[in-house]
């Protein structure tokens, strides 16, 4: 069972994650990223971030980024949480494509063909 405090970081890491993509990136594949989910782990040493791309399609396979750049990205935007936030150790961060906006989208179709 996760913990109050994950939780509460994850709230805050979305939040965080958001405004750098916002306001700092200046990349323009890296600006249609919309967070739709962080997860923390239980030590706090690892945070999943979940993401889609906004005007582009639910398919994993048309709309993710290239690995090595949400990896370069995301050395970026943890160094730029250490300098934001109050914890004493950023979590590492991954990036993972959302899938779930594309599986509720293949049930409501499945449900819609009965």
């Amino acid at each position: 069972m996760p913990s109050l405090r994950s939780d509460k970081i994850s709230d805050l890491l979305r939040k965080e994650i958001s405004l750098i993509i916002n306001k700092e990136t200046k990349d323009p594949r890296l600006q249609k990223l919309n967070i739709t989910a962080v997860k923390v782990s239980d030590d706090i040493g690892i945070a999943t971030v979940f993401y889609t791309m906004i005007g582009e399609s639910i398919e994993k396979e048309k709309s993710s980024i290239d690995n090595k750049v949400l990896k370069k990205f995301s050395g970026m935007v943890r160094s730029k949480l250490s300098k934001t936030m109050q914890i004493r150790r950023v979590p590492v961060i991954q990036f993972r494509f959302d899938e779930s906006v594309e599986y509720s989208d293949n049930i409501e179709n499945l449900l819609r063909d009965l």
